[in-house]
């Protein structure tokens, strides 16, 4: 019993140890602040390395959210914060990383409907229902920034049927 408490410290002091090394000796990350009249005012960060580890955080913050309305209202929250990440990208031209974050922004879309049509939480769908009426007009104006029928135009494209899809299927699980 003693060398399974022992064992338990050793492995707790080591986890602790990483992942403070981990806050405190990756160098500072590029941070934008985004702050337009359509999305939210959002930090992003611009570094492959800082999204792996922002990923990470999320899905451990989303792990520890045991009451269903507090990990609809954090889905909620990163859909936005996608959103927001999505805008700075296009406005900043950074053409590298539009389909990483349009497809993020899709998959997002996606675990937040799924987990809301799984709940009985009317009063939440409503919510997400009147979110999801201003973020296809957003995408729309990101869209319009590409020519018609390119890559770029496409991808938005698709993240604007994605939300229409979600939108209609959470419109008729009520």
């Amino acid at each position: 019993m003693k060398g399974l408490k022992l064992l338990y410290r050793s492995m707790r002091k080591t986890i602790l140890t990483f992942l403070l090394s981990i806050f405190l000796f990756i160098p500072q990350l590029t941070l934008a602040d985004v702050n337009s009249e359509s999305t939210p005012s959002v930090k992003v960060k611009v570094e492959k390395m800082s999204n792996i580890i922002d990923r990470f955080k999320e899905k451990i913050t989303l792990f520890f959210k045991f009451n269903s309305d507090e990990k609809l209202d954090y889905q909620q929250q990163l859909v936005e914060q996608r959103l927001g990440e999505l805008d700075y990208v296009i406005r900043t031209g950074q053409g590298d990383f539009i389909e990483e974050v349009s497809s993020r922004y899709a998959a997002y879309v996606g675990r937040l409907s799924e987990s809301l049509l799984s709940s009985n939480n009317n009063v939440k769908k409503e919510q997400v229902l009147e979110m999801f009426k201003t973020h296809p007009k957003i995408l729309a104006k990101m869209r319009d920034n590409f020519p018609a029928n390119s890559g770029f135009w496409l991808l938005l494209q698709h993240d604007i049927n994605t939300v229409q899809i979600y939108s209609d299927k959470i419109q008729n699980s009520k």
